[in-house]
C-alpha cells in the first residue's frame, strides 16, 4: 500500500510546470504533529483490517521539508513505534534544495529514500525549476546532492519532459549518465501552473512519444548500464511478465494508493491535492477514520473507472492487459470525468511497440539484469 501525505503545500520554488496552482501553495495551512499521530494509527487500523504487510509513506508537498525537522524526527519515531509490526518504508519527494546535515542525519537514521526533480543541465533547468525570487536552482540542487551523496542517501531523479527537451535529448542522457542520476522521465500535464505556461512547456503525445523512443534506445543500448531510467523497467516489466505493477498501468490505482492532504482530506492520488479538486475528496480524517473512508472508496466513479475502460474499445488493444487505461489522474484531465482512458495513449501504444521490438531483438537481457 502507497500513501502520500501531504503536510503542506508550502513551497520554496516557483516551477513554471507545477501541478500545483501558486495560489494553493500560499496557503498557510500544515499538519499539526498530533493530527499526523492520528493518521498513522488511522493507517495501522487500516493495515490490520485489510491485513497488508507491506507500506510506503512518501512525504510530498509542495516542499515537504518546510514542515520542519522536529516534526519529522517525532513522526519517524513515532511511527517506527506504531507501525514496528509493518513492512513500512518513508521517502519524501524534495526539491533538495533545503537539505542540511540535521536532515541527512535524520533521513539516515530511519532509512528514508529522497526523490528529487532535476530537469538537466544548468541551462534548461533553470529556465523552468526556479525559486520564489526567480533565480535558478541547478547549481544549488547540484550540490545539495553531492552532500547527500557523500552520507550515503538513497537517491532517485524526477526529469520532467517537456517543449525545452525536445531536440536535447542525448544532452538529457549525457548528463544523467555522467552525474549516475538514477531517473524517471515524466511527461508534463496541464494543471494547476503549468495551464499558465502551456505555451513555452506543453508537449503533444507523439512529441512525447519520440522523445521517450529516443531516451529509451539512448539507455538500452548503454553498454555501461550506469543509470536506470525506471518507467522503461516498469513497462519492459509489464511486458515481459504480463502483470502490472505501480500506480500508472495497474488495473485500478485505488486499491493501493491513497493521498491525505494538509487538511485531512483522503484524495485518489497526490496529483489530485490542488485546492481547485477538493470536490473530489473520499472524506476528511478529522471527521472520519481513515477505514471508514476507504468504503466509500469502492462506491464512487473513480473506482469504477477501469470498468467503463474495459467496455469500450481499450479492451481489444494489444497492450490493454499491461496499460488498462493508463493514468487515472491523465484520464482525468482529457475529459473532467473517471470514464476516460490517458491522453497519451497515442504515446503509450508507440512506446510500447518500440520496447516490445528492442526486447524481442536483444532477447530481454538488458532489461532482466535491471529487474
Amino acid at each position: 500500500m502507497v500513501i502520500i501525505i501531504k503536510p503542506s503545500y508550502a513551497c520554496n520554488l516557483r516551477c513554471k510546470y507545477c501541478y500545483l496552482s501558486n495560489d494553493t501553495k500560499i496557503e498557510n495551512v500544515s499538519l499539526g504533529i498530533e493530527f499526523a499521530k492520528q493518521i498513522i494509527l488511522n493507517i495501522k487500523q487500516v493495515l490490520s483490517t485489510l491485513q497488508k504487510k507491506k507500506l510506503n509513506i512518501i512525504w510530498h508537498g509542495g516542499e515537504p521539508l518546510l514542515w520542519g525537522i522536529d516534526n519529522y524526527r517525532e513522526i519517524l519515531k513515532y511511527s517506527s513505534i506504531e507501525l514496528s509490526e509493518f513492512d513500512v518504508k518513508h521517502s519524501i519527494q524534495s526539491n533538495l534544495t533545503l537539505i542540511n546535515q540535521d536532515y541527512i542525519d535524520l533521513l539516515k537514521e530511519y532509512n528514508v529514500h529522497i526523490g528529487f526533480s532535476l530537469d538537466g543541465d544548468k541551462t534548461i533547468n533553470d529556465s523552468q525549476r526556479v525559486f520564489a525570487n526567480g533565480a535558478g536552482t541547478h547549481d544549488v540542487i547540484m550540490d545539495k546532492l553531492a552532500l547527500c551523496r557523500k552520507h550515503g542517501l538513497s537517491l532517485g531523479c524526477i526529469v520532467v519532459g517537456n517543449k525545452k527537451h525536445i531536440g536535447h535529448i542525448p544532452e538529457l542522457y549525457d548528463f544523467l549518465s555522467k552525474n549516475n542520476l538514477n531517473f524517471k522521465f515524466n511527461p508534463i500535464f496541464a494543471a494547476g501552473e503549468a495551464v499558465n505556461h502551456t505555451d513555452k512547456y506543453s508537449i503533444t503525445p507523439d512529441e512525447y512519444a519520440s522523445m521517450a523512443i529516443e531516451l529509451f534506445d539512448l539507455w538500452f543500448y548503454d553498454k555501461e548500464h550506469k543509470v536506470i531510467e525506471s518507467n522503461f523497467v516498469e513497462i519492459a516489466s509489464n511486458i515481459v511478465t504480463t502483470h502490472t505493477k505501480g500506480c500508472l498501468f495497474g488495473r485500478n490505482c485505488q486499491d493501493n494508493f491513497l493521498a491525505i492532504t494538509p487538511t485531512g482530506d483522503v484524495m485518489p492520488c497526490g496529483r489530485f491535492c490542488d485546492n481547485s479538486l477538493k470536490q473530489y475528496s473520499y472524506g476528511n480524517l478529522k471527521t472520519e477514520s481513515l477505514e471508514q473512508i476507504l468504503s466509500n472508496v469502492k462506491k464512487s466513479d473513480i473506482y469504477k473507472r477501469y470498468n467503463h475502460i474495459a467496455n469500450r474499445s481499450c479492451s481489444k488493444c494489444e497492450f490493454f492487459t499491461i496499460c488498462h487505461g493508463g493514468c487515472l489522474h491523465d484520464g482525468f484531465l482529457k475529459s473532467r470525468d473517471f470514464q476516460s482512458k490517458t491522453f497519451l495513449c497515442s504515446a503509450y501504444k508507440k512506446i510500447f511497440s518500440h520496447i516490445s521490438k528492442r526486447l524481442n531483438e536483444s532477447e530481454i537481457n538488458v532489461i532482466q539484469n535491471q529487474l
